[in-house]
């Protein structure tokens, strides 16, 4: 159990406190009044954990001893999950908004967060492992890498190389066989447009058939029809003999 009490913090710490604040949106001016009381401590926290904290519990109190009750509650119930405690003397301190207590307090709550995200991404990390590990087909071996300056031991997955084999000659067999569907549908595609042009061709035909002869016994019979045929002139007819008028 980790025990908050009044220290001073540094430049640096101070500063990431500050910056805390903006991002959560809380006044840095009015610090040692705001956290007085416990209520906005519970509300940030209340985001994270909203089924650790229930904001009701801890309403807005004026008096110093009020605030102080507020406290004592909130550090029995919600902190102590966190294997967090604050000392007497230091709920004390807050109470009474005396200066540095609130930074004191926000800075551990920040290291707090910090804690609680390596603590799942370790977590993360075991349950990635522990499923590498059920699969017989995929080990886990510990490898050396460079990072900076620096080189660490990194957890990498490894298979078996008869496994990669394995794949890799089906992942052939399966391009081999997507290369011949490829061929086969060039090949039905060519065979479409042959087709299609030889419909087109005997469509023109149809529109150019020969008509029937009349005669039934020549039925067999078809004359050759051109659209740029054009029939002859009928002849004149022959003009009249003078010869003949002079004779009557």
């Amino acid at each position: 159990m980790h025990t908050i009490t009044s220290k001073n913090l540094s430049s640096e710490e101070v500063l990431e406190v500050h910056n805390w604040l903006m991002q959560n949106n809380i006044c840095v001016q009015r610090l040692r009044r705001d956290f007085s009381d416990v209520w906005p401590l519970a509300d940030i926290l209340k985001r994270h954990y909203p089924r650790l904290v229930d904001i009701y519990n801890y309403p807005k109190k004026s008096s110093v001893q009020l605030k102080l009750a507020n406290w004592e509650t909130f550090n029995f119930k919600v902190l102590s999950k966190f294997k967090i405690t604050l000392s007497r003397e230091f709920m004390e301190l807050l109470s009474n908004g005396v200066h540095g207590a609130a930074e004191v307090l926000l800075h551990e709550m920040i290291r707090l967060e910090k804690r609680q995200r390596m603590a799942e991404q370790r977590n993360v990390t075991i349950r990635q492992e522990q499923a590498w590990e059920e699969n017989d087909e995929v080990k886990v071996v510990v490898v050396n890498k460079r990072v900076g300056d620096a080189i660490v031991q990194m957890p990498q997955k490894m298979i078996l190389y008869s496994l990669y084999e394995k794949v890799s000659q089906d992942n052939l067999a399966k391009e081999a066989q997507i290369e011949s569907c490829l061929l086969r549908l060039t090949h039905m595609e060519n065979i479409i447009k042959v087709k299609t042009q030889r419909i087109e061709e005997l469509l023109m035909q149809m529109g150019k058939l020969p008509t029937k002869l009349a005669n039934p016994m020549s039925a067999s019979c078809f004359l050759n029809y051109d659209e740029n045929y054009q029939a002859p002139a009928p002849a004149p007819a022959p003009a009249p003999s003078l010869d003949s008028d002079d004779r009557k």
